[in-house]
């Protein structure tokens, strides 16, 4: 006779935990990501030139390049 409460292979997997919205909860690993993500974006928007700084470069390429206006 078969055992009714024999367990499976797939029981050992963890079952996600879900919050009240029916999302999952962030484990350890998705919350470091999403950090690293945001701090690299943060450093990439600080990175940009301020349009004063382009401006400033197009304005030396045009007086190197004898494109001056008089």
């Amino acid at each position: 006779m078969a055992k009714i409460n024999k367990p499976k292979l797939s029981d050992a997997i963890p079952k996600p935990q879900h919050d009240e919205g029916g999302r999952p909860t962030p484990t350890h690993e998705t919350a470091a990501e999403q950090a690293r993500e945001a701090r690299e974006r943060a450093e990439a928007e600080n990175a940009q030139a301020s349009n004063r700084e382009r401006m400033v470069d197009i304005g030396r390429g045009n007086q190197q390049s004898g494109r001056q206006g008089q």
